[in-house]
């Protein structure tokens, strides 16, 4: 039985706190499977006083992506070092179980009330108990197991963080689904739509503007997305784990034959080369899903050929070099980057 090699980036911002989070282990009955996984803290909206004093009171201040995207790691940690069953499904939403449990010793309960915002921001939020999503702190995720017995890859994800798949012959998959997509390419479009009114603005500044970073905020709604009759509905929101149940229907999960692949990675967002921005803006659909093809050929061979950490290297002078961010519209110059590499 052949393993693979393995390989591990996890490289933050200058000057900030590392808000991914990264895990890899052996599993199964006699520790013949190898159980990786990707976490990104995603930044949150609003954070609750109570939160942001436990936070600071912490040997290592913490923010609260942080927090979220490490508890769930030392959470699935626990449980596949315990030897407890794996069914990866039930991995996260342990851990997103987890995380609710301590959110409510923190704050005593999952809602707005709870929260203790100051009075005039819970005025503008009491309207829709929904907007309690706005001030957990959340992770999103994409966990994998490796049977080499069988060859066969399972994964289970929620959010933008992504599974990539190269094959020997070059054939690139992601099987899974990017559902932060729609909501980025809309916030793009807003901030493109303000150079009408701000037309010497580079982009950088234009994601800038309080229209933008509105929309932005409210688009906290849609993790673990619930109708205004408290039904889950999967095609409108996106899969977060922030401590609220309904993350069970925003789960994904899959399997892949990786009989002749190269490698399989598991990756935040910040690890992707970004889309630039004749793929974010034509109004061609079938121009933009070659673009996104083409994009993906491109990670998947420069990884293949330098490996992660020259892949990394690469990724981050392109993004020094478009400071303006007018090549690859983005709310950020840099993002924390992460990835877990398999290679066979």
């Amino acid at each position: 039985m052949n393993y693979p090699t393995f390989e591990t980036v996890c490289l933050g911002t200058p000057g900030r706190l590392n808000e991914d989070a990264w895990l890899l282990m052996q599993a199964g009955p006699l520790g013949e499977n190898i159980i990786f996984a990707a976490v990104d803290g995603a930044t949150t909206r609003l954070t609750p006083p109570p939160l942001q004093d436990y936070l600071d009171s912490l040997p290592e201040k913490l923010t609260p992506a942080a927090y979220s995207a490490r508890l769930v790691r030392d959470s699935m940690a626990r449980q596949v070092g315990a030897g407890m069953p794996l069914e990866l499904r039930t991995l996260v939403l342990e851990a997103n179980a987890d995380l609710g449990r301590d959110l409510i010793r923190l704050l005593g309960a999952l809602t707005l009330d709870a929260l203790r915002l100051p009075a005039e921001i819970h005025a503008t939020l009491a309207h829709d108990p929904r907007l309690v999503r706005l001030g957990l702190p959340a992770s999103v995720i994409t966990l994998a197991e490796y049977d080499p017995a069988a060859h066969k890859l399972r994964y289970v994800h929620a959010g933008d963080t992504l599974l990539l798949v190269v094959y020997q012959d070059g054939q690139v998959i992601i099987p899974t689904r990017d559902e932060v997509d729609h909501t980025g390419n809309t916030l793009m479009r807003t901030a493109l739509k303000m150079r009408q009114y701000h037309p010497d603005l580079p982009f950088r500044e234009l994601v800038k503007l309080p229209e933008v970073r509105n929309f932005n905020l409210h688009s906290g709604l849609r993790h673990n997305y619930v109708d205004e009759f408290t039904l889950p509905q999967p095609a409108q929101g996106v899969g977060v784990l922030d401590g609220l149940p309904e993350l069970r229907y925003f789960l994904h999960s899959g399997e892949v034959d990786v009989e002749g692949a190269a490698f399989v990675c598991v990756m935040t967002d910040g690890l992707e080369w970004p889309a630039n921005a004749r793929e974010f803006f034509t109004d061609d659909p079938e121009e933009s899903v070659a673009l996104l093809h083409q994009r993906q050929a491109f990670m998947g061979e420069q990884i293949k050929t330098r490996g992660l950490g020259g892949y990394l290297a690469l990724l981050r002078a392109a993004e020094t070099e478009d400071s303006d961010h007018e090549r690859f519209p983005r709310m950020k110059t840099y993002d924390d980057a992460t990835g877990v590499l398999l290679r066979f």
